[in-house]
């Protein structure tokens, strides 16, 4: 017959442990294993950050909002620009063949309300130059070429804006570029023994971060600005054409008057 022993002991002559302790005894050692395997794995694991707020913090406050700035002041001036400088806005087809009709038919009162009424730069010339008729051509054509250096100005100096955008962008990089790498080797020259890795990163991040965001707003804002001002300069030969037939159907009127 087989005994067994309540808390250990020898049964038959063989020891054996006291199972009652032991299973517990193992169960609280696994637990507290794995309690410590999870607080290693949560210190070695480092915390995740997001991309976009390691580059603003790689730019800094100073850096980061003066590119804020220059993306909304660059984005402000393409649509501007966009506005301007295009067809309608500039020499509308369908005010063109209006006009010239109305001039045609001696409606000299219905063609200066379409030009008076237009918005675009051939309206705003159109309408000074059929109030200046009635005292010379020459007068009209003086006044016409006046307003229209005026048009032309406009647009060009709002163009020119976005070139000093595309101008400036990359020296502000630039600057940062500068600024970065003397804060990195500061921190090489001013360490008593070897230098902090992590401030060493982030004066280097700082340079190339902020070289980074000057070029991502120059590089389209000189794309832009060369189609812009391509855009203008055929569109201007346009209005000139215009202007010159304008005064052929004017002088041809004044010499069928007289």
């Amino acid at each position: 017959m087989l005994l067994v022993a309540p808390y250990g002991g020898a049964v038959n002559g063989v020891t054996h442990p006291d199972l009652s302790i032991a299973a517990p005894l193992r169960f609280g050692i696994i637990v507290f294993m794995n309690s410590l395997s999870l607080f290693a794995q949560a210190e070695v694991e480092p915390v995740r950050v997001s991309m976009l707020f390691w580059y603003l913090d790689a730019c800094g406050p100073f850096f980061g909002l003066i590119f804020v700035l220059m993306s909304i002041v660059f984005v402000t001036l393409t649509i501007m620009n966009w506005l301007a400088i295009s067809r309608n806005a500039i020499v509308p087809s369908e005010m063109v063949d209006q006009f010239h009709e109305k001039l045609d038919k001696k409606e000299y009162q219905e063609a200066y309300e379409l030009a008076k009424n237009s918005d675009s730069a051939l309206g705003k010339i159109a309408a000074i130059g059929l109030v200046k008729i009635s005292e010379s051509a020459a007068v009209a054509e003086q006044a016409m070429s006046n307003v229209a250096e005026e048009e032309v100005m406009r647009l060009e100096h709002r163009l020119s804006y976005l070139g000093t955008i595309a101008s400036v962008a990359p020296m502000v990089g630039l600057l940062g570029t500068v600024w970065g790498m003397i804060d990195a080797f500061s921190v090489i020259a001013l360490a008593h023994a070897a230098p902090d890795p992590k401030k060493l990163a982030d004066g280097i991040s700082t340079a190339l971060v902020t070289t980074q965001f000057g070029l991502m707003i120059a590089i389209p804002a000189l794309v832009l600005f060369e189609v812009f001002k391509t855009w203008l300069a055929q569109f201007v030969l346009e209005l000139n054409i215009q202007i010159e037939h304008i005064l052929k159907q004017f002088t041809a009127s004044a010499g069928k008057s007289s």
